[in-house]
């Protein structure tokens, strides 16, 4: 349905062409006042214009006669009167003269107009998109603060996952060491984290300093990720809106991305990766380049008469609105070579747009110099951007700041090829080949010039595809997941949607002239094939297959009459110069802001249908299509989240650390890796690596004898956090000693002499590692030991902060035996108390226990 101010709009042009029928309009007016239904034969309209009505979507149909749509918005046509017939003329004039492409100034205005328009004006947003807008953005934050509960405990940010504590580590230690926002200086000596996210940990610790230093480091850390990920919806909303011309298409694309669980895990609160700031790039990245590339194809179809396509793409280069996006461009270039680690992964679907672009431009008998030149020129900006950043900051590794600049430079041998193809009138399916050629030949020079980079080029691809035991690496296509559940459970409905979409855009894409689909078909394929690899690829993939879900939503409804048809990508291939201008039905498209160029019919207003059951039926249909991703977040997120007992775990370790004036790294928590960086984050502060957790954690936990790992410890661990596992080791295990024995020995296990329980919660068991007290008895018959065997008990009591874990609550008895050499007996213990041995009693310090101090038992 149109909005009122379509229908204002619409009615104008109707009394301008038809100033007659002004009188008979006026009474279709007052009778749809009185809620009188009305046929042909009660109207003083002819046949003509009866149908214009209905064409003009002034009238519908309903069961008894006819309506008129927005009556009131037909009204108010009426009184202001219609269309001034200037302003028409003077608008005709200027699309004329930007389709011939002139010199002029005003050449560029009306194609640069309709492209800007879709790019940065929010003019053209009623009140009713602007809400339905705002209300997807709101969708993108609050589904990324379902794990608020768990990150914001006790008045601390508790970050979900283990690499966040890394990015925390580095944004703390940056923020401490500027002098403020103008400490350029800190760019260039940013120390390790320079090495491969330098741009991810600068904008953190700029951030950090500009919200008001170190204290304002965990806010920073938790809003960070969803700011970035609102903004990024607004550019999934511009790139949709951008393609279909269709506020709908765009305002169900930002519910698709913004509801995809597994881009909601990567960027929910408190989620300081990577992640939100390569996303955040990316999805300018590819607005830009469709940007670019809408400009064009909206040139090429917006004449009536057969183009001059020479004339249109000068325009496109001499237009001066596609500069700017030229050089966001040249940002987003620059700023995705320093975003993460694999950001040479980045530029590969670049690589292909630019080539295959160039292939349709000549195909189309464009000349790729003019169409692809501002274009080039964002690259290169881009490409000088990054290398400057590495050269005079140190930032990242070469090859990463290398792949843009090589890009860039083959951008400009393909197009330079590609004009000499079109000069000679060589079939463009043949100028594939010979790119692909050019971009083999390309690698191969640049690996004999540059050994080192291929190799550590391999190496970085092993850390990206080969490294296993990591939940992000297994396939989205896992087996475990019968191959066609796993996009369900990690991109929602929206990918099934998506893929057949995706089908038909990309054949479109290849039969005619799209460059602005162009950019994201590529982008939609690459990052499937690579989340088909690796599942954590799929972030990128839910973003770039947004808007293809989206138009599948929309021809759903429209499927099930409760939503106008979608037009996007309907098309036909071969428009004729005579078909140009009308639409899919074949009457004369309007020229006013629901038309596009080439016959698209642009939806630039939301409207809801008439009638509570049809509104009732959209909103079902809606929810019911998002049902699966408002059931899969809470559980996905929650799988990367730290619970309250992991959380009390680390905050009693960084107590007794206190207590005990325990200083790094004596003060290591030793766990399992996946949570190792949050509880040395929290305890010591460093949180930078979890290589020592990966490396002994898992050999530690299936040693047969924990106390002898004391001594291989060195001082290098403090604590042990022993973690419920479903898998557990044999029964003889350090697992067992500790987990289900507590290090005390209840449940028939060896009570240990270098583990301290502190706190025993469900799930969880916390030990300090120490030296341990001995106790030493001398001479073991007077207090009355004969067998041997010399046995000290006391009693130990632990806070429980989670509740009783075993049938004694948290009291139990604690015994260690040793056994009598030389007339002597020495027993080790780490537990503080009155001890009984034999018929004597003596008490162990908690000093005692940390210092490895002796106590003696004297003679009975």
């Amino acid at each position: 349905m149109p909005s009122p101010e379509e229908t204002t709009a619409a009615a104008r042009e109707f009394l301008a062409d038809h100033p007659e029928a002004e009188d008979a309009f006026a009474a279709l007016v007052e009778r749809d006042a009185r809620d009188e239904p009305w046929t042909f034969a009660d109207i003083d309209l002819d046949s003509g214009r009866f149908g214009e009505l209905v064409a003009r979507d002034l009238a519908h149909e309903v069961d008894t006669g006819y309506r008129l749509e927005n009556p009131n918005a037909i009204r108010a046509a009426i009184e202001s009167g219609p269309a001034d017939a200037a302003d028409t003329t003077d608008a005709a004039t200027d699309s004329s003269t930007a389709t011939e492409g002139s010199d002029d100034d005003g050449s560029e205005t009306a194609a640069g107009d309709i492209v800007m328009s879709r790019v940065s004006s929010v003019a053209d947003i009623d009140v009713l998109t602007f809400l339905g807008l705002l209300g997807g953005l709101l969708v993108v934050a609050s589904a990324r603060l379902v794990a608020a509960p768990a990150v914001f405990q006790q008045d601390f940010v508790v970050s979900p996952s283990n690499d966040t504590y890394f990015f925390r580590y580095w944004q703390e230690q940056l923020a401490a060491r500027a002098d403020g926002i103008f400490d350029l200086g800190l760019f260039a000596d940013m120390g390790g984290a320079a090495g491969t996210r330098p741009l991810a940990h600068a904008v953190n610790w700029w951030l950090t300093v500009l919200l008001g230093g170190v204290d304002a480091a965990p806010m920073v850390a938790a809003w960070l990720p969803v700011v970035a990920s609102v903004c990024l919806g607004y550019f999934v909303y511009r790139t949709a809106r951008l393609l279909t011309s269709d506020v709908r298409v765009a305002l169900a694309a930002v519910l698709f991305y913004g509801l995809a669980p597994v881009n909601v895990v990567y960027t929910s609160v408190g989620f300081l990766d990577h992640q939100a700031h390569q996303y955040l790039w990316l999805g300018l990245l590819v607005a830009t380049l469709t940007a670019l590339g809408v400009d064009l194809s909206r040139r090429d179809a917006q004449s009536e008469t057969e183009p001059d396509q020479q004339a249109i793409a000068r325009a496109h280069a001499q237009n001066t609105t596609m500069w700017p996006i030229a050089l966001a461009l040249a940002v987003a270039v620059a700023a995705s070579a320093h975003a993460y680690g694999g950001s040479p992964l980045t530029f590969v679907p670049v690589a292909a747009v630019v080539g295959l672009r160039v292939a349709l431009d000549v195909r189309r008998d464009l000349s790729p110099t003019y169409a692809n030149a501002p274009l080039l020129a964002g690259l290169a900006l881009g490409a000088a951007g990054a290398l400057a950043a590495h050269l005079a900051l140190g930032w990242h590794e070469s090859i990463a700041a290398v792949t843009p600049v090589l890009v860039a430079g083959g951008a400009f041998v393909v197009v330079g090829l590609g004009e000499l193809w079109r000069r000679v009138s060589l079939p463009p399916l043949a100028l594939v080949a010979a790119e692909a050629v050019v971009a083999v030949g390309g690698l191969v020079a640049y690996a004999r010039l540059r050994p080192g980079d291929i190799e550590r080029l391999r190496t970085r691809a092993a850390d990206l595809f080969f490294r296993e035991g990591i939940t992000e690496t297994v396939s989205l296509f896992s087996p475990d997941f019968a191959v066609v559940f796993g996009p369900l459970l990690q991109l929602g409905l929206g990918f099934y949607f998506a893929i057949a979409v995706l089908a038909v855009a990309t054949w479109a894409t290849a039969r005619r002239y799209e460059p602005g689909w162009l950019v994201l078909v590529c982008f939609a394929w690459y990052y499937t094939l690579l989340a088909t690899i690796q599942v954590r690829f799929a972030g990128q993939l839910a973003i770039m297959i947004a808007p293809f879900a989206g138009i599948g939503l929309v021809y759903l409804l429209s499927a099930i009459d409760i939503a106008r048809p979608v037009a996007a990508l309907g098309r036909g291939d071969d428009v004729s110069p005579s078909t140009r201008g009308r639409s899919s039905r074949g009457r004369p498209s309007r020229t006013g802001a629901d038309s596009e160029p080439g016959g698209e019919t642009a939806i630039t207003s939301l409207a809801l249908p008439e009638g509570t059951r049809l509104r009732g039926y959209l909103a079902a249909t809606v929810a019911l299509v998002l049902l699966f991703n408002l059931l899969l977040v809470p559980s996905l997120v929650g799988q990367t989240t730290h619970d309250r007992a992991q959380f009390d775990a680390a905050l009693t370790v960084d107590s007794h650390a206190e207590d005990v004036d325990r200083e790094y790294p004596q003060n290591f928590v030793l766990s399992q890796w996946g949570d190792n960086r949050m509880y040395n984050y929290f305890v010591n502060g460093e949180a930078r690596s979890y290589s020592y957790a990966r490396s002994n954690y898992d050999q530690f936990l299936t040693a047969t004898h924990p106390d002898e790992w004391y001594n291989r410890f060195q001082d290098r661990v403090g604590y042990v956090v022993v973690t419920e596992r479903e898998n557990a080791p044999p029964t003889e295990s350090t697992y067992t000693t500790l987990y289900d024995g507590l290090g005390v020995g209840v449940n028939d296990t060896a009570a240990t002499g270098h583990y301290q329980l502190l706190t025993a919660t469900e799930g969880i068991r916390t030990f300090a590692v120490v030296p341990g007290a001995t106790i030493s008895v001398p001479e073991p018959s007077s207090v009355g030991v004969e067998n041997g065997t010399v046995t000290a008990t006391t009693t130990v009591t632990v806070p429980n902060s989670s509740g009783e874990v075993t049938a004694t609550g948290t009291t139990f008895e604690y015994e260690r035996h040793a056994a009598v050499s030389n007339g002597t007996a020495t027993i080790r213990v780490a537990h503080p108390g009155e001890y009984q041995v034999g018929t004597q009693s003596v008490t162990v310090t908690n000093d005692a226990v940390h210092n490895g101090n002796q106590t003696v038992v004297q003679s009975g």
